[in-house]
């Protein structure tokens, strides 16, 4: 169900329109210029204006204005700005991880910032208290600006796996420049020390290349078992896939069409604002993983309001080292569609798929082990103001093996319109518990004729024709 706006009533819009949004809370303290106004005012609050319709099983755990930094000392912030690498009010939030850990220690929160502009001291970073931003694993990793490639240059967004690493894709780029060869690392949460380092050869990615979302994939006969990893990393505006082999340190480009944007759906609309971007591949999400059988990669070009999905064992096959062209029919997309663009996703340990929408903004819940429809997307939350553009979602295992679904949201549009203003919150982290999420959920309810743990959705073909089935991973 998309939740529907109530078109304000005259009196209701003559007097709102007076008013700055953000300013409504301060109005509503102020009956003492009158009963009259103070009720009509609360009436319209309640039935006319979108906020007050809002929807939401999401906490707001950290927002911000602008983002601030801590720097090594004061004469660092003075030269970063001198050399503008600093650029108060620049400096834009993409990603969100979370590090749950042992021993009284704090959670850490992990945020990107990528260097699509000038002005962003740290593209990785860790929350403080006091909300600024320190540089991780240190400031030395990013205060070279592209001049030393053994640091960090531009970081989109990360991934935490079961083996307390943080997987770190480095695009190499500021602005449209590659500085630097892109790069994928990995650090030991234990103990902040780099343990893994790929360096993308030249051959495996094209001028236009930007390697944005890594999705790691660990396999092996326990949970210690770490020894079966791929990565696999969505190049954005080269419209393709990056496949990085562990274990044997080598990686290959997959190509396919439907890694392409849709010039139909270029153009984007938050909160009455508009711009275009041509973005292709960018959210990307792995089924659960059963031992013994493969697992599905869904996918989608941001430019779209399409969904796809390959198995894995198609994107592990080491044959993409020497032609990166995928089989037309080893990738395939769902016949429906979303009712528009959507960013990043994620899927839990139950296979439920979780992603934002852009109109209304929004958070929506599907279950892969149904038709991928609108009639199966339901509502987690829908927010005007709160939930726009999410571009960061991660889910996250706490301390009590519950699930957590975490969410970064921006005012996006605005920072491609240039109408970004320190007067207002910009940046959000969402978080809660899944089941509290999912509390009396129809994501819950699977197919009846499906056996639990039948998560993926799959085009399985006849010689004349593709059919399609539901939960199919149960016919391999």
């Amino acid at each position: 169900m998309v939740l529907s706006y109530q078109r304000p009533f005259r009196p209701c819009k003559s007097l709102l329109n007076q008013y700055d949004p953000h300013l409504l809370d301060i109005y509503k303290a102020e009956m003492a210029y009158g009963v009259e106004r103070f009720f009509l005012l609360s009436y319209c609050l309640a039935c006319c204006w979108p906020g007050f319709n809002a929807k939401s099983n999401l906490r707001v755990v950290r927002q911000w204005a602008e983002i601030d930094f801590v720097f090594p000392s004061e004469e660092a912030r003075k030269a970063a700005i001198e050399q503008r690498y600093y650029v108060p009010g620049n400096s834009v939030p993409i990603d969100v991880d979370v590090q749950h850990r042992n021993g009284g220690l704090k959670s850490r929160l992990f945020v990107t910032f990528p260097r699509f502009d000038e002005g962003r001291p740290v593209t990785l970073g860790t929350v403080e208290e006091d909300g600024r931003i320190a540089g991780y694993p240190e400031y030395g990793w990013h205060d070279h600006q592209g001049i030393n490639c053994n640091g960090m240059t531009s970081v989109f967004r990360t991934a935490i796996d079961k083996c307390n690493r943080l997987w770190v894709m480095d695009a190499g780029k500021i602005n449209e420049k590659q500085v630097c060869p892109p790069q994928l690392l990995a650090f030991d949460l234990n103990t902040d020390q780099l343990v893994y380092r790929h360096i993308v050869n030249e051959s495996k990615y094209i001028a236009t290349s930007l390697f944005i979302t890594p999705i790691v994939d660990v396999r092996g006969f326990d949970d210690n078992d770490c020894s079966d990893t791929f990565v696999y990393v969505a190049d954005v505006s080269g419209f393709g896939m990056l496949v990085v082999d562990v274990a044997s340190d080598r990686s290959w480009r997959v190509t396919h069409r439907l890694m392409y944007p849709f010039p139909s759906h270029g153009t984007f609309t938050i909160d009455g604002e508009s711009f275009d971007l041509m973005d292709g591949i960018l959210g990307m999400a792995l089924s659960p993983y059963r031992p013994g059988h493969d697992r599905f990669l869904y996918f989608h070009a941001l430019a779209s309001n399409t969904e796809n999905v390959v198995l894995t064992s198609v994107l592990r096959n080491e044959t993409f080292l020497h032609d990166s062209n995928a089989h037309p029919d080893s990738i395939n997309v769902f016949p429906e569609t979303r009712p528009n663009q959507s960013a990043a996703e994620a899927i839990d340990h139950k296979g439920i798929m979780y992603f934002g929408l852009m109109d209304p903004p929004s958070i929506v819940c599907w279950n892969t082990a149904t038709e991928f429809s609108p009639k199966n997307f339901h509502e987690v939350a829908v927010d005007q103001e709160l939930l726009q553009f999410a571009s960061g979602m991660k889910i996250i295992n706490n301390l009590k093996s519950q699930q957590e679904l975490w969410v970064l949201t921006s005012s996006f549009q605005r920072v491609m319109t240039g109408s970004l203003s320190a007067d207002r919150v910009n940046y959000r982290i969402h978080a809660e518990k899944i089941p509290i999420i999912l509390a009396n959920s129809p994501c819950l309810n699977p197919p009846k004729d499906q056996r639990p743990g039948y998560h993926a959705n799959l085009i399985t073909k006849t010689e004349s024709k593709h059919t399609w089935r539901y939960g199919s991973a149960s016919y391999l």
